[in-house]
């Protein structure tokens, strides 16, 4: 009987000690979810495969690709052109703080791919995206390829690297494989070279990437 309440009480214990943590837990999250929130503007960054292109949110231009700047936070549309490519348009999220922290908790990152028919964006953070211009005359199938390359490649440069230290591994592999390559010293030499000169940027890197194609 004393046995069975000392393993009664410990279980309640240890309940309320579970609970309690994830009440810090949640406490903590919602301080560090109104610190990312304060304020009715916000970062926002658009990198993409075309330097130059003109960046528009709502129909108004705000800059060029790269673009970095703040922007009021009730935006309702991304759209990205230049001459001689398609106009990728996209409407921006209205819950990108929700989407941030489920990025953090799942430990992997988030991306949306969009038609390929207007091009083509995936975000690292809620709001940072990277956007992929099609070119006039550019095939479909061309463009699959080359962004799918260039995503796995930006995605998983840590995994990459990884695989390079031992001389081989599945995200090495598969790269060299989307970049149509065999998967033979000399071509983990090439993409140890970019991996290099990328000096840890993922965005150079896919770019470097892209251009063995």
């Amino acid at each position: 009987m004393f046995k069975s309440m000392l393993s009664l009480n410990h279980s309640q214990s240890g309940g309320r000690m579970f609970k309690l943590m994830l009440s810090l837990v949640g406490v903590l999250l919602l301080i560090s979810c109104a610190t990312i929130t304060k304020g009715s503007n916000q970062l926002f960054t658009v990198n993409c495969n075309v330097d130059g292109a003109q960046v528009l949110i709502d129909g108004i231009e705000v800059g060029v690709t790269p673009f970095a700047g703040e922007v009021k936070k009730n935006q309702k549309m991304l759209t990205v052109q230049k001459a001689g490519y398609k106009t990728y348009s996209a409407a921006l999220s209205k819950n990108i703080e929700g989407a941030f922290w489920g990025n953090i908790i799942t430990g992997g990152t988030l991306g949306s791919i969009t038609d390929f028919a207007s091009g083509a964006a995936y975000t690292y953070a809620p709001s940072s995206y990277q956007v992929e211009l099609i070119e006039d005359g550019m095939s479909l199938n061309d463009f699959e390829k080359t962004f799918n390359l260039k995503k796995f490649a930006m995605i998983n440069m840590s995994n990459i690297a990884n695989d390079l230290s031992e001389n081989d591994g599945p995200y090495l592999n598969s790269l060299l494989q989307l970049a149509g390559l065999e998967v033979n010293k000399n071509n983990k030499d090439i993409v140890l070279d970019n991996l290099v000169k990328s000096r840890g940027d993922q965005v150079v890197f896919g770019k470097l990437m892209v251009e063995l194609l």
